[in-house]
C-alpha cells in the first residue's frame, strides 16, 4: 500500500514528538557547552575564542541534525504509543536513534562535498576562478563523517532510549485522542 505526502504529514503526534526531538537537540547543545567549556578551562583560557565558537558550530551541525531525525522518527516512522511494552519502546528509541544518526551523516557528508570544492586555480590572473575538486580530501571527509555517525550514535544511544522512555510515560499518562501509527506499522 503506497502512502501519500498528504497522508504522511496528516499524521497525529506531531506536538509531542517535536517537543522530545528538541529536548534531545537542548540536552546534546548544552552538552557540548560544557565540553567545550571545560576543555577551555583544562587548558588554562589558552584557547582562542574563535576556536571556541568553531567547537560550538560543530555541535550545532551535530545537535540540529539529530533533533530533527528524532522528531521524524517518533513521528512517522515509529512513533511510541501508550500500548506499547518496554522492549518495543526500546527498540523504537534506538530505531529513532539511528535514523538521527543517519541524517547526521547525511549534513556531515554533505558538507565535506561541497567545502572539496575550491577556487584556487588562477586562470587569466584570477578574471575567472576555475573551481576544483578535492576528492581525496572529499574521501577523508567522508570516512571522518562515517566514523563520527558510528560513535555518535553508540554515545547517543542512552539519551534516546531514556527519551523514548519518556515520552512513553508521557503517552501513558496523556493518551492522545486518535491512534499513532507510522511506518513501522502498516
Amino acid at each position: 500500500m503506497a502512502i501519500t505526502v498528504k497522508q504522511m504529514l496528516s499524521r497525529h503526534g506531531a506536538f509531542v514528538s517535536g517537543v522530545t526531538g528538541i529536548a534531545v537537540a537542548m540536552m546534546l547543545v548544552a552538552q557540548g557547552i560544557v565540553q567545550a567549556a571545560t576543555v577551555f578551562l583544562a587548558v588554562g583560557g589558552q584557547m582562542q575564542p574563535t576556536q571556541y565558537l568553531l567547537s560550538f558550530g560543530y555541535v550545532l551541525v551535530q545537535a540540529v541534525p539529530f533533533g530533527i531525525g528524532f522528531f521524524l522518527s517518533l513521528w512517522l516512522v515509529a512513533p511510541i504509543a501508550e500500548e506499547l511494552r518496554v522492549p518495543h519502546v526500546i527498540t523504537r528509541a534506538i530505531l529513532a536513534t539511528g535514523i538521527a544518526s543517519t541524517l547526521v551523516f547525511i549534513v556531515s557528508a554533505v558538507l565535506v562535498i561541497v567545502g572539496a570544492f575550491t577556487l584556487g586555480t588562477s586562470f587569466f590572473g584570477n578574471s575567472f576562478p576555475f573551481p576544483q575538486f578535492d576528492g581525496g580530501g572529499a574521501g577523508r571527509g567522508l570516512l571522518v563523517a562515517l566514523a563520527e555517525a558510528i560513535s555518535g550514535f553508540v554515545m547517543r544511544l542512552p539519551l534516546g532510549v531514556l527519551a523514548g522512555i519518556l515520552l512513553w510515560i508521557w503517552r501513558k499518562n496523556h493518551p492522545p485522542r486518535r491512534p499513532l501509527e507510522g511506518m513501522i506499522d502498516l
